[in-house]
C-alpha cells in the first residue's frame, strides 16, 4: 500500500507566509481493515506500517484485547512498553544526530554517523528487561553529554494548544464522529501532539515557550524525553506508562501508545469477531491538521524571499515530525 505524501503549500507574498495549505494523500488504511476476521488485523498492522512499527503492532493488540475483554497479563504491558520505548528511543538520536545537523547547515560529521549506527544497532539487539538494565547505564552517561542542536527561532507565532496527557479511558468518549481520525480536535479544537506537549511542563522547557522559540522547545523535549526513557530501560515497569487500552462498549476498544511523534490511537468495533469499524488516529493527523501546529506557525511568520519561507517551513515540518515523506510548494499570494 503507498504510503502518501503531505502537501504542503505556502502563499508566500515577498515579506511573509500569508496562509498555507495541507492535503494528505495518505490513504485511510483502517477503513480497509473493515469486514475482515479480527485475527487478520495484528497480521496486517505491522507489515503496512514502517515507522512506529512497534507503536502500531501494540496499539492494535491492546485494543483487540479490550473489545474482546481479555485482561493484558502486567508482563505483556511492559514487554509492549519496552517495545515502544526502544522504537522512540532510536526516533529521537536519529532526529538529533541525523536529520537536524545537515538541515542547520552542520558539517557532516563521521563520528555523529557512527554514534548513531552504533546506539541504533545496541537498542535492536534488546530483547527483554534485562538486556534494557544493561545498556541503560551506558545510554544515560552518554546522554548526558548530548546537546540539542541551536535554533534561534524567535518569533512571535500564533500556537495551537497542546494536547492533554490522557489515558485510554479518557480519550474514548471524545472520538465520537466518524471524520475524528482524520481531522482530530480536543476540546473542537486542533491540538499539538508530542514531545513538547508530554513535557511541557518542564522549567527549560517553558522558559523557551515564553521566548518565543518554539522549534528549540521541541528539539529539547525530544532530549529530555530520551534521558527519561533511558532511565526507564532500567526499570521497565515504568515503561508500561506509554501504553495502556479499555473497553469501550460490548465488542468496542480503544488503546493509547505515546510514541516518538505523539500519541497514538487504535479504536476498533467487533461484530462476530470480525471487524465492523476501525479507527487510526496518528500524531501526523494532529500536527499538520488544516488548522493545526504548522499552519499556525507558519501563517504570518517573516520570509524575505523564498528560499527562508522554505527553510522555515523545512525546519517547522522536521520539528513536528510528520509520518509520511511531505512537498513543498510556495506560491505567490
Amino acid at each position: 500500500m503507498e504510503q502518501g505524501v503531505l502537501q504542503l503549500t505556502l502563499a508566500w507574498d515577498g515579506k511573509e507566509i500569508v496562509s498555507t495549505g495541507i492535503v494528505s494523500s495518505r490513504p485511510m488504511l483502517a477503513k480497509a481493515l473493515r469486514g475482515l476476521p479480527v485475527a487478520r488485523v495484528s497480521e496486517i498492522i505491522p507489515r503496512v506500517f514502517s515507522l512506529c512499527r512497534h507503536a502500531q503492532d501494540a496499539a492494535a493488540r491492546l485494543c483487540i484485547q479490550a473489545a474482546r475483554a481479555e485482561r493484558a497479563a502486567l508482563d505483556d504491558a511492559r514487554d509492549l512498553g519496552l517495545a515502544v520505548a526502544i522504537e522512540a528511543i532510536v526516533e529521537h538520536l536519529y532526529h538529533l544526530l541525523m536529520a537536524w545537523p545537515p538541515l542547520l547547515q552542520k558539517p557532516c560529521r563521521a563520528s555523529r554517523i557512527e554514534q548513531f549506527g552504533a546506539w541504533r544497532k545496541r537498542l535492536l539487539a534488546v530483547v527483554d528487561a534485562a538486556a534494557a538494565a544493561a545498556l541503560a547505564v551506558d545510554l544515560a552517561n552518554w546522554l548526558a553529554e548530548l546537546e540539542v542542536p541551536p535554533f534561534d527561532d524567535r518569533l512571535a507565532v500564533t500556537a495551537v494548544a497542546l494536547l492533554p496527557q490522557l489515558s485510554a479511558a479518557e480519550w474514548a468518549p471524545l472520538i465520537d464522529r466518524e471524520d475524528f481520525a482524520a481531522l482530530p480536535t480536543f476540546a473542537g479544537q486542533a491540538a499539538e501532539t508530542g514531545v513538547l506537549a508530554r513535557h511541557a511542563g518542564d522549567p527549560g522547557l517553558a522558559f523557551l515557550l515564553a521566548d518565543g522559540q518554539r522549534i528549540q522547545a521541541r528539539l529539547a523535549a525530544r532530549l529530555l524525553e530520551l534521558r527519561w526513557l533511558a532511565a526507564g530501560l532500567a526499570d521497565p515497569s515504568r515503561l508500561s506508562a506509554l501504553v495502556d487500552a479499555t473497553a469501550v462498549a460490548a465488542g468496542c476498544g480503544l488503546a493509547r501508545i505515546e510514541t516518538a511523534r505523539g500519541t497514538l490511537l487504535h479504536r476498533i468495533e467487533l461484530a462476530a469477531d470480525c471487524v465492523e469499524d476501525y479507527q487510526i488516529i496518528a500524531p501526523t493527523e494532529w500536527n499538520f491538521h488544516p488548522q493545526g501546529a504548522f499552519d499556525s506557525e507558519m501563517s504570518g511568520c517573516p520570509a524575505q524571499t523564498r528560499d527562508d519561507a522554505r527553510i522555515r517551513a523545512a525546519c517547522l515540518a522536521l520539528s513536528l515530525d510528520p509520518c509520511v515523506p511531505y512537498e513543498l510548494r510556495i506560491v505567490d499570494a
